[in-house]
């Protein structure tokens, strides 16, 4: 051991974006989980998805929603691995994530909280009242695109670990949406496209 010398002590720089072999880029990165950030947004909702609607329905109205004004709606809970471009809610919880793109589509639209009974008024709070709840949603800007700083990054989130939770203007772009498995959802499929299917399920 004494005598090891070794000659490769680089560290390996991630590949670049490449079909079919690598898809993810390194920088930046996605948000890491934040509860409290969470908490505040469901606050200044005044249209949220209810607690009783199926998971294996969020698919079609995610569709729907991101699917309209090049993802203008989802801008938020954007999370393309290839291209970058990360909203701050992107790590909240599936039914927090599609609250947020509910609300603001209903903002939009008059009379839009409704998708078939499964997204319902309720009162925004003027002032969220969670610890450090102002700081961060102003950091977080009204879309969801802005950048929460690490320093106020707060309590743990899902993850278990302290961090912060950071967006990128414009991140609409090659927004993509996730895809749904038993045990919550991830990264996954693209959503141009889907407001047709969306449209035969939802009611508005």
């Amino acid at each position: 051991m004494a005598d090891y010398n070794p000659t490769n002590t680089a560290a390996a720089s991630c590949p670049s974006p490449t079909a079919g072999k690598w898809e993810a880029v390194s920088d930046p990165l996605p948000p890491v989980a934040n509860a409290n950030l969470c908490s505040c947004m469901m606050d200044t909702l005044s249209c949220e998805i209810t607690e009783n609607t199926k998971e294996s329905d969020y698919g079609a109205i995610f569709g729907f929603i991101c699917g309209l004004k090049d993802g203008k709606y989802c801008a938020g809970i954007n999370k393309n691995a290839t291209t970058g471009p990360y909203g701050v809610y992107g790590m909240c919880p599936s039914r927090e994530q599609l609250s947020f793109a509910a609300n603001a589509y209903a903002k939009a639209v008059p009379g839009g909280c409704n998708f078939k009974g499964k997204a319902t008024t309720k009162e925004a709070a003027a002032t969220p009242t969670g610890s450090g709840c102002a700081s961060l949603l102003k950091d977080a800007g009204v879309d969801g695109t802005g950048t929460v700083a690490a320093a106020a990054a707060g309590p743990t989130g899902a993850g278990g670990r302290n961090g912060s939770a950071s967006g990128s203007a414009g991140a609409a772009a090659g927004l993509s949406a996730p895809h749904f498995t038993a045990g919550g959802f991830g990264l996954g499929m693209y959503v141009v496209g889907a407001v047709a299917s969306g449209m035969a399920m939802i009611l508005l």
